[in-house]
């Protein structure tokens, strides 16, 4: 595709693991000195974003370099968008020399959602190409807390070499280019790939070299409720140090995947709930937002007004939060029981 007032060039390539996403490469950066940015809806104050989002269908938009991802939403069909992103691309890269807007109006470089397009740049640009060679491919799902979250498939999954991929020259590639990258977990089921090694077989010394995975057995003792285990991690808190981030409380509970920290944050309603019953202060005021400066996020205080426990009209936020925490260190906390 070319366009002869602008001479730019826009080349449309399919994701190969994810048809709602589609990957337009440019001829030249799509703002010269931006750092990756993100955005997740109309709302978002820069011109390329409202353009691409008047574009039926359009659901996420990503930009990095020279590349620009698009997510799209289910029911919709890439035939019948394509030509309107190129133009949308096209018409605004041509009014304006800050399409991506401002640094306070893209989410970049040093956030999660910045990482996460720096990291697929990266895979898509200088790590993939280099393992399709052996039918492998790797993406990223999410970053949470500055850690990114890679699954992979085709020849990597189940590969007893896979790791050492990860390990000796994904996570080298990834860290040398972003130093902010805290972390890097492994969420593939290697167990169903093709030759998995990560197949059951007894902890002592075994080969894990059976293609067939035994048959998982009913545990007698089933996990207690993620509420429960919440509520015992917050009680040991010491009162030195009586909050957690959501991030750091799923990591201390074994939660690594994409999505657990929205998994805390349900399990925290639910811990509201049992406390406003018994009357007791909010065990979930000990975990707090990395983003609100040693708060909870507003839906704890969403909560605590629907339960009608605060905080009122005349009173703010950190009051109330320092109140429940006040109560929990004074009273010393009952434990929630039968």
């Amino acid at each position: 595709m070319s366009d002869p007032a602008t001479n730019l060039r826009i080349r449309a390539q399919p994701s190969p693991r994810d048809p709602d996403a589609m990957r337009f490469l440019l001829d030249a950066p799509v703002q010269q000195g931006a750092g990756p940015a993100s955005f997740d809806g109309p709302g978002a104050d820069a011109p390329l974003a409202r353009a691409l989002f008047a574009v039926d269908g359009v659901r996420r938009v990503e930009a990095t370099g020279e590349s620009i991802h698009v997510r799209k939403s289910p029911d919709a069909q890439w035939q019948d968008m394509k030509s309107p992103i190129a133009a949308a691309i096209r018409a605004t890269l041509a009014s304006t020399g800050s399409p991506l807007g401002t640094v306070k109006d893209a989410t970049v470089g040093d956030g999660d959602a910045g990482i996460l397009v720096a990291v697929r740049d990266l895979l898509e640009q200088r790590i993939n190409p280099s393992i399709a060679s052996h039918g492998g491919h790797i993406d990223a799902e999410d970053v949470v807390d500055g850690v990114v979250y890679l699954r992979m498939s085709g020849g990597c999954q189940g590969c007893a070499a896979s790791q050492l991929t990860l390990r000796g020259g994904v996570e080298r590639t990834l860290r040398a280019a972003l130093p902010d990258l805290k972390g890097i977990v492994d969420v593939t089921d290697h167990q169903a790939g093709a030759k998995p090694f990560y197949a059951g077989a007894p902890a002592t010394g075994a080969p894990l070299a059976s293609p067939v995975a035994a048959p998982a057995k009913a545990s007698p003792d089933p996990a207690p409720p993620l509420a429960t285990r919440i509520r015992e991690h917050l009680e040991t808190l010491p009162p030195s140090s009586p909050i957690i981030t959501y991030g750091a409380l799923a990591r201390a509970l074994g939660l690594w995947r994409p999505g657990s920290v929205r998994r805390i944050t349900r399990a925290l309603e639910d811990t509201m709930r049992e406390d406003a019953h018994a009357d007791r202060p909010f065990i979930a005021a000990r975990a707090v937002s990395r983003a609100k400066d040693g708060l909870p996020a507003k839906g704890f205080f969403d909560l605590a007004r629907e339960l009608a426990r605060g905080p009122g009209k005349d009173d703010t936020e950190r009051a109330f939060h320092s109140r429940e925490l006040e109560r929990l260190n004074s009273m010393g906390y009952e434990r929630a029981g039968p």
